[in-house]
């Protein structure tokens, strides 16, 4: 685990004058506190599982639109099947639904006759 180990000092020269002493001090000082704000972040279990929530809530919303705009063009290349059909094959087709819909009423009027004759 050497990173949570602290660093070894810096060893000085025997003459060194106390601003570079200060200096390292100052030095150790800050890789000290960048090792504890590290642990600190590696430790703080709520703040990471509001990032980790944040990244699946960016990604459900990149999928989403994604989606969104799948259907979107699905639904306008349907459009535009339905509108550069002609007018002749929509009525044939709205024809036949009608037909349908005649043979339907016809089938349940006459099962509910032979229901009520027996």
């Amino acid at each position: 685990m050497s990173s949570t180990t602290p660093a070894e000092p810096h060893d000085l020269p025997p003459d060194a004058t106390p601003e570079e002493i200060e200096a390292d001090i100052e030095a150790a000082r800050e890789r000290l506190a960048s090792s504890v704000d590290a642990l600190t972040a590696k430790l703080d279990v709520k703040s990471q599982a509001k990032q980790k929530a944040r990244e699946t809530s960016a990604q459900a919303k990149q999928k989403a639109q994604e989606t969104s705009e799948r259907v979107g063009a699905g639904a306008q290349q349907a459009y535009e099947r339905v509108r550069t059909t002609s007018p002749a094959v929509l009525g044939a087709m709205a024809a036949g639904v009608v037909g349908l819909v005649v043979l339907l009423v016809i089938f349940v009027v006459l099962r509910r006759r032979s229901s009520h004759q027996s």
